[in-house]
């Protein structure tokens, strides 16, 4: 009886069974969510206000075939498409410029002619595939070459949904500390956070994903702002019911979204950081439309900082040649493992996601800066005959 009440209630989740998170899976199974998977054949009910998220942005396929006209689906058509958005909240900011090219229109690009800094990357992306910051412009050739050999690599690897390889967004280099929020419309449109992480770089060109991490005082530092932006946001917009993953930079101007990942939280599972940090589930929460009481949190003894390591294969080594994984090893790396969580996905560089708490900003440090071809056992060469 409760799964068919939470059918009717438009209740929905999409799945990609790649890169799943275990926690998803037990809330799922726990609280009878109807699933969906991303090749599902059955047909898709979603009414005007269901409750729609998925895992993977590969997911938006099933919602574009079904459904093409639903708010849902559109919005999330519009945020993906980087060069969309920000036409959309240009006008937030004066000094937010950008220009979309094709490969080609970029590979003949003058650079004489970029303002320098940029930065340089596909108007549908995932991860930080084929992002670069170009400071000057001695370094505009190289990040070029480097851009569009990442796009010959991932071709095979990402959809065209989920990765845009012939468009490319020249963008104004957004100074300030980064940010990335795990939030939701609810039914009156109000924006609700349910976690916010910061980025820590290992220099001022790194786009990795490495590490996000979180804790009580990082939630006051931009939370107030953040819902400000966001109902200007929805004022565009206009959405309800609607889970997003948004990243900004905050510098004294203000807040600036960088992008919005429409329809998930923070990607490969990465989300779950606010299970071990403030015991909230993401998915759950958004379902129950439960709003966390931020005050008591931010007010709590815990001064810890909590986070996550996306542990990848190097660019220079193919994945094919990798035999094996030293992941014990390279849990001994952490202080205060809270979970090591290996990723088996044929279609991520992505090999673990290990949650950790820690007391000490240098240890984060050292761990951005950690080579992890060590922990890679590779195929033994075979010696040809003679």
């Amino acid at each position: 009886m409760r799964r068919k009440r939470m059918l009717r209630r438009g209740i929905m989740l999409i799945i990609d069974e790649q890169t799943v998170s275990p926690i998803l899976v037990q809330t799922a199974l726990k609280h009878r969510l109807p699933i969906y998977y991303k090749d599902d054949e059955r047909p898709l009910d979603i009414k005007e206000h269901s409750k729609i998220l998925t895992n993977s942005e590969s997911c938006l396929q099933m919602l574009q075939h079904h459904h093409p006209e639903h708010i849902h689906t559109k919005v999330s058509q519009l945020v993906k498409n980087k060069a969309r958005f920000r036409g959309m909240v240009a006008d937030l900011d004066e000094d937010y410029n950008f220009k979309l090219v094709t490969v080609d229109e970029l590979l003949c690009t003058k650079k004489e002619n970029v303002p320098f800094p940029v930065v340089i990357k596909p108007n549908r992306g995932y991860s930080s595939v084929g992002v670069y910051i170009v400071k000057e412009e001695k370094e505009w050739d190289q990040a070029v070459q480097r851009l569009y050999s990442d796009l010959l690599l991932s071709r095979s690897m990402y959809s065209d949904a989920v990765l845009d390889s012939e468009q490319i967004i020249i963008e104004g280099y957004i100074e300030g500390q980064e940010y990335a929020l795990d939030c939701y419309y609810d039914e009156a449109g109000e924006p609700v956070i349910l976690n916010i992480l910061k980025r820590r770089f290992a220099h001022d060109q790194d786009t990795s994903d490495r590490i996000y991490y979180t804790s009580s005082l990082i939630l006051d530092e931009v939370r107030d702002q953040a819902l400000d932006y966001l109902r200007l946001l929805n004022d565009r917009l206009h959405l309800q019911n609607y889970p997003f993953h948004i990243e900004m930079r905050k510098n004294e101007t203000g807040v600036i979204p960088i992008e919005m990942n429409p329809l998930r939280f923070a990607g490969a599972g990465t989300t779950d950081v606010s299970h071990y940090a403030y015991d909230i589930n993401s998915a759950l929460s958004y379902f129950k439309g439960v709003n966390p009481d931020w005050e008591t949190i931010v007010n709590r003894a815990d001064e810890a900082y909590y986070g996550f390591f996306c542990a990848e294969v190097p660019v220079q080594i193919s994945m094919n040649l990798i035999q094996s994984i030293e992941h014990d090893k390279l849990k001994e790396q952490f202080s205060d493992v809270m979970e090591y969580r290996v990723i088996q996905s044929a279609g991520d560089r992505t090999f673990a996601v290990i949650f950790f708490r820690t007391h000490c900003l240098k240890e984060l440090d050292r761990l951005l800066t950690l080579d992890l071809e060590p922990f890679l056992t590779m195929k033994p060469v075979k010696e040809a005959v003679r």
